[in-house]
């Protein structure tokens, strides 16, 4: 088991390494990448389109938080729907010549979107503490995310496998997480969707997950257990499901690599 650890820890700091080692700024834009982007979305739907979320004070610094907390989540998501499909088939010695736990592989892209997410909330505090904060409920924040990771955890396994024999779904992944990024309430509050479209939302995890986020950092509002229950009874079946259909279609990883 620490052997593996290791495996996965050296694993996950090449491709940090991997990721920024032609940028002048290096790991900095773990930080200065979700800070740009919420600096376009403030001013493109905040000021231009006069998007305004019903909870605090109204200003452009609430909107900037609103957006940021949701965008970190996203990112996090997209971040491995955009990258798992290449993490098995992009290491072909991996899988035909050394004896190596391929499935550890999808969970690098995750490990490193997930440590992105921990950097982007940590900005977060000092707005916390300017707020009087932070809530006692910060610290159910890691219980409110594991469905969330379950459900990256299974997906990255599902398209890492599937795109070793389907190389379409490399080109397929973008369209997707574009897609996810506007039917999830990001940049635009829960209250602006139809009534008739709010299922959308509730079938939507990453939606649960952002504003789960959102409610504890900024007001300390504790979200509903039940919904946190179902989320995670359903994340763990998808998770197995992914890991499953890994296991079942790895021997034919080296055929088709």
């Amino acid at each position: 088991m620490k052997q593996w650890l290791y495996v996965y820890l050296q694993w996950l700091l090449r491709e940090l390494r991997m990721r920024y080692r032609a940028s002048a700024v290096g790991g900095g834009w773990l930080i200065l990448q979700p800070v740009v982007h919420i600096l376009l979305f403030t001013l493109v739907f905040y000021k231009f389109f006069q998007v305004r979320w019903p909870v605090g004070d109204g200003s452009a610094t609430e909107y900037g938080l609103q957006v940021f907390i949701g965008l970190s989540l996203y990112t996090f998501v997209a971040d491995v729907i955009n990258r798992a499909p290449t993490s098995v088939w992009s290491h072909p010695y991996l899988v035909t010549k050394v004896r190596f736990p391929v499935e550890m592989l999808p969970m690098v892209q995750v490990g490193a979107a997930g440590l992105q997410l921990v950097l982007a909330l940590l900005i977060t505090l000092p707005f916390m503490l300017w707020r009087g904060g932070p809530h006692w409920g910060v610290l159910l924040l890691p219980l409110y995310l594991l469905p969330l990771l379950f459900y990256v955890l299974g997906l990255g396994w599902l398209l890492g496998s599937l795109s070793v024999y389907l190389r379409d779904i490399v080109h397929l992944a973008p369209s997707v997480s574009s897609l996810l990024l506007f039917l999830t309430p990001i940049f635009y509050p829960v209250s602006m969707v139809p009534e008739s479209m709010r299922w959308m939302i509730d079938l939507n995890p990453l939606a649960w997950a952002t504003e789960a986020a959102r409610n504890v950092l900024l007001s300390g509002t504790v979200a509903p257990w039940d919904g946190w229950g179902l989320h995670l009874a359903v994340s763990c079946v998808f998770a197995t499901m992914g890991w499953a259909f890994f296991q079942r279609t790895k021997p034919g990883f080296a055929d088709d690599l």
